[in-house]
Order: C-alpha cells, then structure tokens, then sequence
C-alpha cells in the first residue's frame, strides 16, 4: 500500500448537489488519511478504528442521498434506478463489514484490499449513480413546477 497515489477531489466528482458534493469531499478526505494510516504498521485496532468511522460517515451520506431520492421524486420518476442506487449503498457496507469481519477473524492480507475497494467504488459510484441523480435534481429544479 505504501506505493498507493492517494485519492484526490477533482471536479470531474462534482453532481451539481451541493450538499452532495461536500459530503463526497468529506469521503474522499478520509480515504486520503486512511491512506496514510493503513500504509504503515498498522493494526487490527487501527483497521477497526478506520473502518467504524468510514462506515459511519458513508451511512450518514447515504440517508442524505436517500433522502434526496425520496424528496425529489427520485424514487417515483425512476425506480429502477432508485434501487439499483440504494443497492449499491447497501453493497458498499456489506463489503466494509464484510472485510473488517475477516480481519478481525485473522485473515491476513484483507487490509490491503480494503482501499482499492474504497477508491475504486466511490469514483464509480460518485461518477454513475450519483451523477445521475444530480442530473436528475438539476433538471427538477429547473421545471417551471420544480
């Protein structure tokens, strides 16, 4: 992990949601110092740390964006893609739980996938989904009646 480049906020992130974009900064920030932390030494107790606090920030984003979904009408103009967004919410905690449950079972070498994981998903996910979505809300603001 070590020869990682860390992630960094470019505006090819930006939904057009402003509070969205704030928060996917926010995400991007603590993939940067999770980065830095699990590049050393680290430990179980580090790894759990990270974990806890990644999870409880992404959960916080995620009832946001849901919460947008239902406001904007998200949910009823398109449902498929609705629940194919809240699925991938869900997805992405399953697997962080997912990977800290090996860890803390002993499996070695799980820490290292942990952050291609981490980048690999957020930069898709802000990219499709939630780019989307802001499309969406962008448009709906814009309608006489929006």
């Amino acid at each position: 992990m070590a020869n990682s480049v860390p992630l960094v906020w470019t505006d090819s992130l930006l939904t057009g949601v402003a509070e969205i974009d704030l928060q996917h900064r926010v995400l991007v920030d603590i993939l940067s110092e999770a980065q830095v932390m699990l590049s050393g030494d680290s430990g179980t107790a580090q790894f759990e740390r990270m974990t806890r606090d990644l999870l409880a920030y992404a959960i916080y984003h995620f009832a946001a964006e849901e919460r947008l979904m239902q406001q904007s009408g998200y949910f009823i103009a398109a449902p498929g893609d609705y629940e194919n967004h809240l699925a991938r919410h869900r997805y992405f905690s399953e697997r962080v739980v997912a990977l800290r449950d090996e860890v803390r079972l002993g499996k070695k070498g799980v820490e290292s996938e942990l952050l291609p994981f981490l980048e690999a998903w957020l930069i898709h996910h802000i990219q499709s989904v939630d780019k989307e979505l802001g499309q969406f809300v962008g448009a709906r603001a814009l309608a006489p009646d929006g």
